[in-house]
């Protein structure tokens, strides 16, 4: 074989290597196309789809510390400062079915009383775990009876004289006519605290019949800018309840309520007529609050509270935003409870941001 032989034949080896080696060359394959987050807004602000579904989540919450010098709801708490902070999360759902909207809701609560750090003074608390579908909501949400009168004033010791229920399991329905007019009715757990007293402490009615449940029913009409509302409650262990009756009104940037309540037995405490710490309201109870705006970062509460049993509440604060979703608000209150002779001064600051 000659040289030029040679060379040729190499020439044809390599070139059939190279050809296989590009017929086996590894090809990359194409990303997969990224799926980023969409913003919902059909259910509001925040909102946004969970990536593969048509289910929208709205995340939020909030931080917040407390320094009060006493206790507005006990006498004689005057014993040094008292320090709390809490955190909520809040996680809201939101989908479109054939029916409405499909809602659920839940509020986690975490409170450090200020103590010491030893796991005890830490409490975890499920303030909401509800779903709601065409006008009903079952699960843990606060009582319609509170609820549909919109509680009272934006006061922080706003219930130091008790104007209902808050947590509670329950099957509501709530109407809305979209013309101002709106109705509720509820079926809510009745069984008592374990303790055998309630949230404020007095003694509850012992029975040993499970299937009881406490019944609410109310009625409410709104325009720009008036609102009234009626809700009744009856307790059926104590076999009891409490009417109650809220008048709203909006002028500028002030706004003012008027709420009274009934009792069906002034001399007994139960779930819709709950009294303060001391004792039940006596036949009747009454709020009344003023609200104001002074500018964009500042305004100013005032509410006062009274009982057929002669306890007096009033509470004033200051509500001031330097920056958005951070609020620092003072507030002082006086309790004068007739029933132990005895009253009460607190100052307390709170500090807050939510998300």
């Amino acid at each position: 074989m000659n040289i030029k032989s040679l060379l040729l034949g190499s020439a044809a080896a390599l070139a059939a290597v190279s050809g296989a080696q590009a017929a086996d060359a590894i090809v990359a394959a194409e990303p997969e196309p990224m799926e980023y987050v969409r913003v919902c807004d059909a259910y509001g602000t925040g909102y946004f789809y969970i990536p593969g579904t048509e289910t929208c989540l709205k995340v939020g919450g909030r931080v917040r510390f407390d320094v009060e010098a006493a206790n507005s709801y006990v006498a004689n708490s005057d014993l040094g400062w008292r320090t709390k902070s809490r955190a909520e999360i809040y996680l809201d759902s939101a989908s479109d079915t054939e029916y409405g909207p499909l809602k659920t809701q839940i509020v986690t609560r975490f409170d450090f009383d200020g103590t010491y750090n030893d796991g005890v003074h830490t409490t975890t608390s499920l303030m909401a775990a509800n779903i709601q579908l065409a006008g009903f909501t079952v699960g843990l949400a606060d009582s319609a009876y509170s609820l549909f009168t919109n509680y009272a004033g934006d006061i922080i010791n706003d219930d130091v004289i008790s104007y209902g229920g808050l947590e509670v399991n329950q099957i509501t329905y709530n109407y809305d006519g979209g013309n101002g007019f709106k109705a509720v009715v509820s079926v809510e757990d009745a069984r008592l605290a374990r303790n055998g007293t309630d949230v404020w402490g007095n003694a509850r009615y012992v029975d040993d019949d499970n299937y009881k449940v406490n019944v609410v029913g109310g009625l409410g009409y709104s325009t720009g800018a008036f609102g009234f509302s009626v809700v009744g409650g009856y307790d059926s262990h104590a076999e009891e309840g409490a009417i109650k009756a809220r008048l709203d009104g909006t002028f500028g940037r002030v706004s003012a309520f008027l709420m009274g309540a009934w009792s069906t037995d002034g001399d007994t405490t139960n779930a819709f007529a709950p009294g303060d710490t001391y004792g039940p309201w006596g036949d009747w109870a009454v709020w009344g609050g003023v609200g104001g705006k002074f500018s964009d970062t500042l305004g100013a509460n005032l509410q006062l509270a009274y009982t057929d049993n002669e306890t007096f509440a009033a509470a004033a604060n200051l509500q001031w935003n330097p920056v958005s979703n951070l609020l620092i608000q003072p507030e002082v209150t006086y309790t004068k409870w007739d029933s132990i002779d005895e009253d009460q001064w607190n100052g307390m600051v709170r500090f807050q941001r939510t998300f």
